[in-house]
């Protein structure tokens, strides 16, 4: 009983995520919040970034790429339905970020890192 309570408050307050993004599709149910990846880019003009898909039954998700200045150089928003996601960018070398933002989102997340 104790464990469907958890599970119910879970749900109300951050939803469920099941898997790990640009590892495994990823199963959200009303997620919100914000999750964060880095990517190290040693050379000069490296694009790097995620390529895939995203399937919304409810909610929204919004990726944003950030260079290691923190300027956004790429962003796309999946809306309800079924979307394919090219997130890349190119620049300086160091630390890239990738931002996901969660608005009750209920629906599937499948991406791989992309560099060239």
């Amino acid at each position: 009983m104790l464990l469907l309570l958890a599970l119910a408050a879970l749900y109300l307050t951050f939803g469920l995520r099941v898997g790990y993004v640009t590892l495994t599709p990823t199963y959200m149910f009303n997620a919100t919040g914000e999750n964060r990846y880095n990517f190290r880019v040693y050379d000069q003009n490296q694009e790097v970034g995620v390529r895939g898909s995203c399937k919304v039954s409810s909610g929204r998700a919004t990726f944003r790429l950030r260079d290691p200045k923190g300027t956004q150089i790429a962003g796309q928003v999946c809306p309800q339905g079924q979307w394919g996601l090219n997130v890349l960018g190119t620049g300086d070398a160091g630390n890239y970020q990738l931002t996901i933002d969660l608005e009750k989102f209920s629906g599937t997340i499948d991406v791989k890192e992309a560099r060239k």
